[in-house]
């Protein structure tokens, strides 16, 4: 079946900034809850999920939109001076810019679906040209309005914003809480990028299309 939509994740996946992600998580836990996160936690909360999420498991306790944006907000804050710090790490992904050209020139519909808070989108359309391929009131980020992966909203929200059913849409994702919730939202195919996660571990994933290690390894042909 020919592909007529496509659905992003955006850390991990377009930006290769796990690294830095875990390591501002680390530091803003360890000054609020006094204690290191394990590796484990890292995989299983923080990579794919939203603020939201990650702060109820590691504080134990339910919070408030309000209180999330608060809270997130001042990660954020730290992740967002690290990321201009770091021009090494904070470019799009090898072979991404050409990717999305080839998409664009093809008139492929195309969107972001992220954990990320609005303040995070609008940084990266900001810095990183996004505007160039993407309509920023298309993309779907975190704002308390419906349920973060593994649940299967924000994919389906996504189809929605360009106008495709999602069982017509390929998903690109690297987090197992993503690939969760692109097979829970029936996408029709879902590529998974070897950012956190190795190539075999991936592979054995349930619903996994293939595996990539960047976008030099996909074409417009393979979807």
């Amino acid at each position: 079946m020919k592909i007529k939509g496509i659905l992003f994740d955006f850390n991990g996946t377009m930006l290769f900034d796990s690294a830095l992600q875990e390591d501002v998580w680390k530091k803003f836990l360890r000054s609020k809850i006094g204690r290191e996160i394990t590796n484990e936690e890292i995989h299983k909360y923080i990579h794919g999920g939203n603020n939201k999420t990650v702060l109820s498991y590691f504080f134990n306790k339910d919070f408030s939109n309000e209180e999330v944006q608060k809270l997130g907000e001042e990660k954020e804050s730290m992740y967002r001076d690290m990321c201009l710090k770091d021009e090494k790490m904070f470019k799009l992904v090898k072979g991404l810019p050409e990717f999305l050209n080839k998409l664009k020139e093809a008139g492929i519909p195309i969107t972001i679906a992220t954990g990320a808070p609005i303040s995070n989108v609008k940084f990266y359309f900001e810095h990183l040209n996004l505007g160039k391929w993407f309509d920023i009131n298309k993309v779907v980020y975190t704002d308390g309005s419906f349920k973060g992966k593994p649940e299967p909203d924000i994919f389906l929200k996504a189809a929605k914003n360009i106008n495709v059913d999602i069982e017509n849409c390929a998903v690109f994702e690297d987090a197992i809480l993503g690939i969760e919730a692109a097979k829970r939202a029936n996408a029709s195919k879902i590529i998974a990028v070897s950012s956190t996660l190795d190539t075999n571990k991936l592979s054995s994933i349930d619903g996994v299309s293939y595996v990539i290690k960047d976008f030099t390894e996909i074409s417009i042909d393979n979807l």
